[in-house]
This record gives C-alpha cells, sequence and structure tokens, in this order.
C-alpha cells in the first residue's frame, strides 16, 4: 500500500529539441521526486544541436573547434524574456551580439544577385552608417531619410494601431491587411519589411503576409531597440546541461500515442524496426503539428489546419553566393574586429516569391532556405528543418488548445474539442503559444506542463524565496 502511494507517475517526453528537453528538465528536478521522466528520440543523438555543424577556424577561435548553430539562435531581452531567465539560471554564457545585414536581389531570370541597395544594423547600434558600392551620397541620404520615415511610422503603428481581432463577420487582420490599412509605403514592405522578417521567420513573403497581424506587431514592439544575444559556444552548452542526468532513448521513433484504461499506450519502433509498447502516466508531444496529428488520433483532422513547411540549412564555402560587396563588408568587419566590437554579418537576397539569408562566420557561409545555387563541391554540411507557419485561422486553433480557463469553452465544445492535458496529454513547442514561432515558445509551453504537473520553475523564484 506504501510502495503505491508513493511510486512516481511516469512521463514520456516525445522529441529532444529545447521544448521537450525543458520540459524533462523541469519534472525531472522535480524537488519533490514524483515523476520518472523517459525521452523519445528518433536521431541516434539529441534533436537540440543536431543540425549544427563544427568547423575549425582560426580566425576565430585559434586551433578550437568553432561550432555553427543551425539555425542561428540569437535572442534578445524583450521578446525571449523565459529564454534569457533560463539561461542565467543555469549559467549559460552568452554575449551581446551585433548584426549588419546586407539587403540585395536574385533575378530568377538570369540567375545573378544585384549589388546590396541597403545595409541595417540590429537594434540601430552605433556603427557610421554604410553608404552601398554605386550610390551617390544624395541618392543615399534621399534613401536614408525614406527609409527612417517609413520605419518611424511602421513602429507608430505597431504601439498606437492595433490589429483588428477576429469577429463573428470578420477573420482576424493579417500581416498584409494591416500595411495596407495603415498605409505603409508597398516598396518599404517588399524591399525592406520582407526581406527583414522573411529572414526571421524563413518562409515565402506570402506566407509571412498571411501571419496575424498581432504576432508581427507583437514582436516589434518587443524587440524595439533591444540588444541581441547570441550563446558562447553554441546551444550544445544548453543541451548538455538541460539533458543530464535523463534517461533517453534514441533511434526510438513514437507511431501512436492513445489511451489505454488509465494510462497512455505508447508504441514505438527501435533501429532494429522492432516494435514496442510502453505505458505511461503522461505524454507530452514536443513535436510538429503534422507529426502531432501523425501520432495522436483526438488531433489527426484540426492538425492539419497549422502549416508545416520544410526548408535547408546548408554550411558550404561557395564565396560566390554572396552579391558582390565583400570587399565593403570585409572592410568594415576588419575596423569593428580591430576596435573589439565585430558585428556579424547577414547577407539578405530576395527574389519576387522568397528570401535566403546567409551567415557569413569567418570562411563559413551557411544559407537558409536557399533560393539560389550554391557550388555543390563547396558544400560541408546539409540540414533539413521544418517551420511552423502562423495564420489567423491556426491562431484560433492554437488559443483553443492552450486555453487555460476551461470556463471560456461553450460545454458543446468542451465535449468535442481536445484541449492541452486532457487525458494527461500535452503538446510543447515553439508553436505551442500565441506569438511567433520562436524559442521562447518552447520555454512557455515547457513552463505551462511543468506548473500543471506541480513542479515549480525554479528561474522565476525571487532569491528571496530561493
Amino acid at each position: 500500500m506504501t510502495e503505491q502511494k508513493h511510486a512516481k507517475k511516469t512521463v514520456a517526453v516525445i522529441g529532444s529539441g529545447m521544448a521537450g528537453l525543458v520540459t524533462a528538465y523541469l519534472i525531472h528536478q522535480d524537488k519533490q521526486c514524483r515523476y520518472h521522466v523517459e525521452v523519445f528520440e528518433t536521431q541516434d543523438q539529441l534533436s537540440l544541436d543536431s543540425a549544427s555543424y563544427t568547423i575549425s577556424s582560426a580566425d576565430v577561435y585559434p586551433s578550437l573547434p568553432n561550432r555553427i548553430d543551425i539555425p542561428m539562435r540569437a535572442f534578445d531581452e524583450g521578446f525571449h524574456i523565459n529564454l534569457k531567465r533560463m539561461y542565467d539560471y543555469l549559467g549559460v554564457g552568452y554575449i551581446t551580439q551585433k548584426f549588419v545585414y546586407s539587403l540585395s536581389k536574385y533575378s530568377t531570370v538570369d540567375g545573378k544577385k544585384s549589388p546590396p541597395y541597403f545595409f541595417h544594423s540590429s537594434s540601430n547600434h552605433r556603427f557610421p552608417p554604410v553608404r552601398p558600392e554605386g550610390y551617390g551620397y544624395l541618392q543615399w541620404i534621399v534613401q536614408i531619410m525614406y527609409l527612417a520615415a517609413c520605419y518611424f511610422w511602421f513602429i507608430v503603428c505597431c504601439f498606437v494601431v492595433k490589429p483588428k481581432m477576429a469577429s463573428t463577420s470578420k477573420e482576424e487582420e493579417t500581416l498584409e491587411v494591416y500595411v495596407k490599412r495603415i498605409r505603409l509605403p508597398w516598396h518599404f514592405v517588399k524591399n525592406y519589411l520582407l526581406p527583414l522578417m522573411s529572414s526571421v521567420t524563413t518562409c515565402s513573403h506570402d506566407a509571412l503576409l498571411s501571419f496575424p497581424a498581432l504576432d508581427a506587431v507583437d514582436y516589434a514592439k518587443r524587440t524595439y531597440r533591444q540588444p541581441h544575444y547570441t550563446v558562447i559556444g553554441g546551444v550544445q552548452g544548453v543541451q548538455s546541461k538541460l539533458s543530464k542526468g535523463l534517461a533517453v532513448s534514441f533511434q526510438a521513433t513514437v507511431t501512436s500515442v492513445k489511451r489505454a484504461d488509465t494510462k497512455l499506450e505508447v508504441t514505438w519502433v527501435d533501429s532494429n524496426d522492432k516494435s514496442h509498447i510502453s505505458y505511461f502516466d503522461h505524454v507530452v508531444m514536443a513535436v510538429t503539428p503534422d507529426v502531432v496529428g501523425a501520432l495522436f488520433e483526438p488531433l489527426r483532422e484540426v492538425m492539419r489546419e497549422i502549416p508545416v513547411i520544410w526548408g535547408e540549412s546548408v554550411v558550404h564555402y561557395d564565396s560566390s553566393a554572396i552579391a558582390n560587396s565583400s570587399r565593403l563588408l570585409e572592410k568594415y568587419s576588419a575596423k569593428t574586429q580591430k576596435a573589439g566590437d565585430q558585428a556579424q554579418i547577414m547577407h539578405i537576397t530576395s527574389d519576387p516569391l522568397s528570401t535566403e539569408s546567409i551567415h557569413q562566420q569567418s570562411s563559413t557561409l551557411v544559407t537558409n532556405f536557399p533560393i539560389s545555387p550554391i557550388d555543390p563541391n563547396k558544400i560541408a554540411h546539409r540540414a533539413r528543418l521544418a517551420r511552423v507557419l502562423r495564420t489567423p485561422k491556426s491562431r484560433e486553433i492554437v488559443n483553443d488548445i492552450f486555453t487555460l480557463d476551461k470556463s471560456e469553452l461553450k460545454p458543446p465544445k468542451e465535449e468535442l474539442f481536445w484541449y492541452n492535458g486532457k487525458d494527461n496529454v500535452w503538446l510543447v513547442g515553439a508553436w505551442c503559444w500565441d506569438g511567433m514561432v520562436l524559442l521562447e515558445g518552447c520555454i512557455v509551453s515547457a513552463m505551462r506542463v511543468a506548473t500543471s504537473l506541480g513542479v515549480e520553475i525554479p528561474w522565476t523564484i525571487t532569491s528571496s524565496e530561493s
């Protein structure tokens, strides 16, 4: 009787990205030791850092390997509030990172990239404005004045003009409708706003314009004039801290999750294609919506309404992939490096439909979601990445799933619609909150599950409480 009373609850966490590892870490660290956590990972390594790549770069760290995060995981204080608190609690080292973005065009007709037409610095950090090659001083000054006016108007509107929410007759306002309503010049939207935002969302311009306006406006407000940071040594250090002591089943592909009496039945396949069935008290799915739908029948149909796209990040040494601006940027980079204030260079190139971003790290280039050819003989590494998109419809679905106050659900809907935690099944991930699909969503959704299971969140406890 006593043994049954004190038996630990079992928790399966499917997926070992940021959301899965943070959830597993929090539950595993429960001060009352009430849970046994097992992580299922389909790869032969934890997935948070699995797409990253190690280079040997004497220019950056002499004689030491240098880890390139794929995808890049820069963060800031305004938007990634809980992520930064977690890093501080874990003792993760990070540095202030400045970025300089060059904007250029790619022609689908002749396959050439035009010289950059603008250089943008993140968070308006202090450096002499860079004049694009071929621009006269007057043309350059007019451009800066035009962009300053457009950017000022956009930021003012973000703080003053609220996006329209859904009503009985109209759907929630998209980013495209919002920028047209505030009369933001389309030239600015097409050539400056969309390329810069697409480098964050890694999706086509049409998909970005279909995002809920609230997402973009909230992101712009919360990141306005905020410093950016990158983790020292990459997220492999974060992964190591979060996974310490966890029980992980590698090359274990979960194929279904379903209710079985008082337990949850998890069917999974090992590396030898042998099928297994395990039973748990709780199951946390830290995977993309399409995978959730494939594993869990109650959400099969509704998950189809949440778009998921796939793209590539390519590590390579093909300098021809960069628009012809290297001499100017290298001169600037050398100047800032000499001053001990080196900025990361990002080359952003757009065609009429989409944008690619190239992160330059020493002589190594990382192209995210490429739209232009890369010499296959100069490719060192490829990583396939999933991206969950936002639409007014998907936002409505996600908010219904994660409604905290179940009294808000009408009785008929409560009977038919699944909500997070029902039958002890939980969802976590960058997409599992009301905001841009970025790392902060991973942390917030993981914290939500831990709190629901009565587990304290250590980085939210004040020093007087600890």
